[in-house]
């Protein structure tokens, strides 16, 4: 005889995963500096031999370590969960293609931090006015990108519920400071080097924004399917 299945339900608590971002975000930081500040210095005694082994695995300014796997996997969820609001727009007969979007631009923002595919960006030759490194001639493209997506999604985004509005400007807000402001200016901070005290405190803040920034948004797309009702079910096997 078939047994009628019990489903257990889960809500989702964007308060609680974005504490335990926020912490983890803030933990990064602090290696960082501390790994800056010795490096730096010289004189952090007996901690520098583990700091010059170890160190590049907490440098926000590096790729290949820690907090690039950090940022790869938040960027992720926040796709994942993107497309997840997408589905349930779907499933509610409601228009997805605005979400289904923002989920392929935050993949692709994935996949560019895993790779630094943005390097592909730069323009040959070209050094940014003001500045001695054509590094940061990506800057440039990227300026025209954000721009023209945001003219896209500005109508849209006042559709949304108010809350989640201003969730979603604070998110990109913060992040395209970080990302585009910071970066330019530490484009004029920096010299051959890259590592001088004000190149490292200017390049630190754009990091921890642009950390910051994936999880507001991240936290703003959990809250507005929390407000939607959505739930996750575990589903037991069925039992005869």
């Amino acid at each position: 005889m078939q047994q009628t299945q019990e489903h257990q339900y889960f809500n989702i608590r964007p308060s609680f995963i974005a504490l335990i971002l926020a912490s983890a975000i803030a933990i990064l930081i602090f290696f960082h500096s501390v790994v800056m500040v010795c490096w730096y210095t010289k004189a952090c005694g007996v901690a520098m031999d583990p700091i010059n082994r170890f160190g590049h695995m907490f440098d926000l300014n590096r790729e290949m370590n820690i907090p690039t796997w950090f940022s790869v996997i938040q960027l992720f969820v926040t796709a994942c969960s993107l497309a997840l609001a997408a589905w349930v727009q779907r499933l509610r007969s409601r228009s997805a293609i605005a979400w289904w979007g923002l989920a392929v631009i935050f993949f692709y923002m994935s996949l560019d931090e895993a790779t630094d595919m943005h390097g592909l960006w730069r323009i040959d030759g070209y050094v940014v006015p003001g500045t001695t490194q054509a590094l940061f001639s990506w800057i440039i493209p990227a300026v025209f990108v954000v721009l023209i997506i945001a003219l896209i999604y500005v109508r849209w985004l006042i559709t949304l519920p108010r809350r989640t509005t201003i969730l979603f400007f604070i998110a990109g807000a913060v992040f395209v400071t970080g990302a585009l402001i910071f970066e330019g200016i530490g484009a004029v901070l920096a010299d051959e080097t890259f590592f001088t005290p004000s190149y490292l405190i200017v390049s630190t803040m754009e990091e921890t924004l642009e950390l910051f920034g994936i999880l507001i948004m991240l936290y703003a797309v959990l809250d507005y399917l929390q407000g939607q009702g959505l739930k996750i079910a575990l589903v037991p096997e069925s039992s005869s």
